[in-house]
């Protein structure tokens, strides 16, 4: 009998800064201790779109002003046993990144020459690659 996937559906967003994308190292859950781009569930009821505006006032403190939809994938790879629709949002945070201890223990930004140095939760580096124009 083969185990059935958890399923679960998540936003990410590439928030732009000066040219620089800026990520935080999780506090918890899957990827705790890495770097990640901003982001997390969806809420019943709510569109990605106010997911996204929601996770990344909740997780750094930014406005996120009209998200734009980069890019939806099916990451099977990830998270193993775990199939996660994810939506990518492309968009500039309003204000000043501060770092909320509960979500991220330090924000950093990273740019093409970089990010390559840091270590990555999940499939963000190739997010990020991709993003870059580096593949």
């Amino acid at each position: 009998m083969t185990a059935e996937l958890k399923t679960g559906v998540a936003t990410r967003a590439i928030i732009i800064v000066d040219g620089n994308v800026l990520l935080g190292k999780r506090e918890h859950g899957s990827g705790a201790g890495k770097f990640a781009l901003i982001g997390g569930k969806i809420d019943e009821g709510e569109t990605p779109e106010e997911c996204i505006v929601r996770e990344v006032r909740e997780e750094v403190g930014l406005e996120l002003k009209d998200p734009t939809l980069w890019k939806k994938i099916t990451d099977l790879k990830s998270v193993p046993g775990e199939n996660w629709t994810i939506y990518y949002f492309i968009g500039d945070g309003k204000g000043e990144a501060v770092l909320k201890e509960d979500e991220n223990t330090e924000i950093v930004y990273a740019n093409r020459r970089n990010f390559e140095s840091l270590d990555l939760a999940f499939n963000h580096r190739e997010i990020l690659e991709e993003f870059f124009g580096l593949r």
